[in-house]
């Protein structure tokens, strides 16, 4: 850091003193005065020791307000002038100041101001009080002449001998002053203006060398605001100004000097901001007194701090020609300080300016609540109830300001309306059937921000309020909704896509993050986003793509040629019944679940089918409002889309059919790509009695002999290429269909395996459910395919999963598991289970299961057979295997093989039987040539004459 020097004549010699750097001197007190012999005997001394007060404030260079200290209440106060000494006037609004009356106040500002003193009265001259003042056992007003700033009076005719004394003392120090010419001796009086501007002024000052104003020890002073109060604040927002308190009116309200950096002193009105004292007015023409509890405290407070203390004033905002702002004290921050102490209220309307945020003085105001300090002597806090603050899921959208949340520990549902927020207005345009065409405004965009951020999650709820019922609303919960740290209502506000309610002053009933609000929409109108746009506010519309039968076809052909196709459920009619928003063709559509039939719900005052409004619940659920992936076959008469639908994977009608809310529609089900799940899952609910099957035992259907006789013949055989790729048992396998979808399965493949090369992880927080598709890696050749979850594992921290186009299952660790893409999705599952035609097999574990199931894989593996289809039951294919280098016939099949080598038996009495008489003819032959040559399990004997 540089210092300069400078040569100064000092009794006609001239001398260089060091100079202090700029910096060091840009809070300048004054330096502890050089100690000069008192002129006081210590007897005076003594006696000035029994009046002590403290300096409040200094109206010029000579006189100053004293107070009481250690007092309780407003302390009184005293005017003393200086005796025997006289400064420099300072100005008005209608005069300017005398030479260097200003600069004079401000040395013995820095001197006394805020510290103790000790003072003798002297005499009265028109009212006033003259004496002296002590500080440090030294005379201020020696001091003073000593540093030039004061004049010495002559002796008045009715002195004293020791007035005379004291008179001619000041006058040999005066005399020294002017010989240094320090103050208002100087010949430099550009060094003394530039003492009480801030270090940027004092610097232009030397560098300018300008002449106006200081050059005269005059300084330049504006006593009313008269320019653009905006732009001032603009220019000035945020940057620390210098500045002196010079009155306060209230608590919360100050005249503050403010000295700046173009050479003036600028007086204004400062409002704290974010804070509100209690009112004090008086001596107001024209206006009544008017000073409200604890209003004189507050003011007491803040002029014991800060009256005529040298302060930075950071500008924040603008009240008409007043301006609202922090004052920045060494001590800390004054506003915080009221608030702590009860003297002062958070002011909503203006806390949201602070430049370092509400946080610090929303929290003193709590403080001061909680220990109910002066204003909030009476205050009583609200009780709160263990309902009104918990966690939950949120499980539909209402509006762009309104959920619904379901307790995570109770399981009540509420509806809740963001606190302090209110939607965006909107217009609706409806046609002549009253439905909507569109929609202009916002609300879609904040029903969409919600539903993308909020449905399906956890969050955080704290119920602010209970807004009273009105014009025919309801009451309504007001709820602070967040999930993880994101206040839902702010992020809204942030966007533009809400305002904030301004609450009134008095109003208790808001937000618990109000500040964070009203912060988040001021700075969405400074940049113009959402409802503070100057653009036109965007219009939604909406076609209806299941509006008739020939709208929908238009729309088929895309859906199909495009795989799945991604939408939004907007409504759910029933279990198997849906009203899908698709964004990508911006329509909306009605979807029905291929392949299963729901119960119906009943409309108002009809009954519902048994488990009607469980499956609705169900669907609910899982899909109101959730991102899904749909997959259309076919269109209805009634304009309707068939298909199949999924969320994150999950094929909703199998799920509903393992919940036993559905039944398989067998004609649909055929012609769906999920046949074999559908028939599956419904395996699944019967077997454990769920929904539907409650009470349900298994039926076999018995072939009619007799119609069968009555001319019934065989039924047409559906022949197909099929390649095992998995056995169960010798009666239980898992066949691929050789057609065109082998070969994209083949293509599949060879992407799977590389977009699984790289070296992605499976996510920290994926967490497969049952029935789940995932990416698995099977353990034997280290490779990725396309598996099922079967069953959890979680004490092995494993899963079982099935490999759906292959068949094969095994038991994998959840670190060789990960999410699938829906590219990898949209191929049908190659495996399909099955079984031998009208034959018994034993399992692997009975007795000569073992022998079938390697004479079955000795038949069979390794080799592309072909296929009779039979039947279908329950999604499984019955059939009848040929291998075409060994049969020549229809009879000649693997099922004959398997029951000749007595490794099966013939079951006639089973459902399709009729129509195949030839073969169970077949099969009967060779079934009793088995049991002839006693061949495995007819080792021992016929084990079917139980059957007969």
């Amino acid at each position: 850091m540089k210092t300069f020097h400078r040569p100064i004549s000092v009794r006609g010699k001239k001398v260089t003193f060091p100079r202090r750097p700029i910096d060091a001197i840009q809070h300048q007190q004054p330096q502890n005065p050089v100690k000069v012999p008192s002129l006081n005997p210590p007897s005076i001394l003594s006696t000035m020791a029994q009046n002590k007060a403290a300096v409040k404030s200094v109206l010029s260079g000579d006189t100053v307000i004293l107070r009481k200290v250690r007092q309780t209440g407003p302390p009184a106060e005293r005017l003393l002038a200086l005796s025997n000494v006289q400064a420099p006037r300072l100005g008005n609004r209608e005069k300017e100041d005398e030479p260097f009356a200003f600069a004079a106040r401000d040395y013995i500002r820095k001197l006394l101001v805020g510290k103790e003193v000790s003072f003798k009265p002297e005499y009265t001259i028109s009212n006033r009080e003259y004496g002296s003042i002590f500080i440090n056992n030294e005379n201020v007003a020696q001091l003073c002449v000593k540093e030039g700033w004061l004049k010495v009076r002559e002796t008045r005719r009715d002195a004293s001998e020791e007035t005379v004394a004291e008179v001619e003392a000041l006058k040999k120090i005066e005399a020294e002053a002017v010989a240094a010419k320090k103050g208002v001796w100087t010949e430099n009086k550009e060094e003394v203006g530039a003492g009480v501007f801030g270090r940027e002024a004092r610097l232009r000052m030397r560098l300018d060398r300008w002449g106006n104003g200081w050059m005269d020890g005059i300084r330049t002073v504006n006593y009313t605001w008269s320019g653009d109060a905006r732009e001032f604040l603009n220019t000035h927002k945020g940057k620390p100004i210098d500045a002196i308190v010079e009155q306060i009116r209230d608590g919360s309200t100050l005249r503050v000097l403010l000295m700046l950096s173009n050479r003036t002193h600028q007086y204004i009105t400062l409002f704290l901001t974010g804070v509100k004292a209690p009112m004090v007015r008086r001596d107001i023409s024209n206006q009544e007194n008017v000073i409200e509890p604890f209003g004189e405290e507050a003011r007491s407070f803040v002029e014991s701090r800060l009256l005529q203390r040298q302060v930075q004033i950071i500008l924040e905002g603008v009240d008409r020609e007043n301006f609202i702002g922090s004052v920045r004290h060494a001590a800390g921050n004054i506003a915080e300080s009221l608030v702590s102490a009860g003297l002062a209220k958070v002011a909503g309307h203006t806390v949201t300016l602070l430049t370092e945020g509400p946080g610090k003085i929303r929290a003193a105001e709590s403080a001061a609540k909680e220990k109910r300090l002066h204003i909030w002597q009476d205050y009583v806090a609200k009780e709160k109830t263990e309902d009104q603050e918990f966690s939950g899921l949120v499980t539909k959208i209402i509006s762009g300001d309104t959920v619904q949340v379901r307790n995570t520990k109770t399981g009540v549902e509420k509806k809740l309306q963001l606190s302090s927020i209110k939607q965006a207005p909107k217009t609706v345009d409806v046609n002549k059937d009253n439905q909507r065409k569109s929609e202009t405004g916002y609300q879609w965009e904040a029903r969409e921000f919600l539903r993308k951020k909020l449905i399906g999650k956890n969050v955080h709820v704290t119920i602010d309020y209970t807004k009273p019922p009105s014009e025919g609303y309801e009451s309504r919960e007001c709820a602070t909704v967040k999930i993880g740290e994101v206040n839902i209502a702010e992020a809204l506000v942030e966007r533009g896509l809400a305002t904030v309610i301004k609450h009134r002053r008095d109003d208790e009933n808001r937000s618990l993050a109000y500040d964070q609000l009203l912060i988040a929409e001021t700075k969405a109108t400074e940049e113009g986003k959402g409802v503070h746009s100057s653009k036109e506010p965007p219009t939604i519309r909406i076609v209806d793509a299941s509006e008739s039968a020939v709208k929908a076809r238009q729309f088929l052909a895309f859906f199909k040629r495009g795989g799945r196709v991604n939408g939004v459920i907007d409504y759910v009619a029933n279990g198997s019944r849906f009203f899908v928003w698709v964004p990508k063709e911006n329509c909306r559509l009605a979807l029905v679940l291929s392949g299963i039939r729901a119960p119906r719900v009943g409309r108002t005052g009809e009954k519902s089918d048994p488990f009607g409004q469980e499956a609705l619940d169900f669907v609910t659920h899982k899909t109101l409002q959730r991102d899904v992936e749909l997959e259309i076959e076919n269109v209805e008469k009634n304009g309707s889309f068939i298909g199949s639908l999924f969320v994150h994977n999950e094929n909703i009608a199998v799920s509903l059919l393992e919940a036993g809310y559905a039944t398989v529609h067998d004609f649909s089900a055929e012609q769906s790509t999920f046949t074999n799940q559908l028939y599956a899952a419904e395996r699944v609910a019967k077997a454990a009695q769920k929904g539907v099957w409650a009470g349900y035992e298994e039926v076999i259907d018995v072939a009619d002999d007799d119609a069968q006789a009555d001319g019934a013949g065989e039924v047409k055989r559906d022949y197909v290429d099929v390649v095992v790729t998995e056995i169960i048992d010798g009666g239980r396998f898992y066949v691929q269909i050789v057609n065109e979808n082998v070969h994209k399965l083949e293509k599949m493949m060879a992407e799977f395996s590389i977009h699984h090369s790289g070296a992605q992880q499976s996510p920290a927080d994926f967490k497969p459910k049952t029935n789940e598709i995932v990416s698995a890696r099977f353990t034997e050749d280290k490779q990725w395919y396309r598996a099922k979850i079967r069953k959890q594992l979680p004490d092995i921290k494993s899963v079982e999963v099935i490999y759906v186009d292959y068949g094969n299952s095994e038991v994998i660790p959840l670190t060789q598991i990960r999410p699938i893409t829906s590219t990898f999705n949209q191929l049908p599952h190659q495996a399909q289970e099955a079984t031998l035609s009208f034959l018994k097999v034993p399992a692997r574990e009975d007795d000569y299961g073992q022998e079938a199931y390697e004479r079955l894989q000795e038949l069979i593996g390794g080799k592309q057979l072909v296929a009779n289809v039979d039947y279908r039951d329950k999604g499984v294919l019955s059939l009848t295997l040929y291998d075409p280098a060994q049969s020549q016939t229809p009879e000649a099949s693997i099922n004959a093989d398997m029951v000749r080598d007595g490794l099966a038996t013939v079951n006639a009495k089973v459902r399709y039987a009729k129509g195949n008489q030839n073969t169970l003819k077949k099969l009967q032959e060779a079934l009793a040539a088995a049991k002839e040559d006693r061949l495995n399990l007819f080792e021992y004997g016929d084990i079917t004459a139980d059957d007969d």
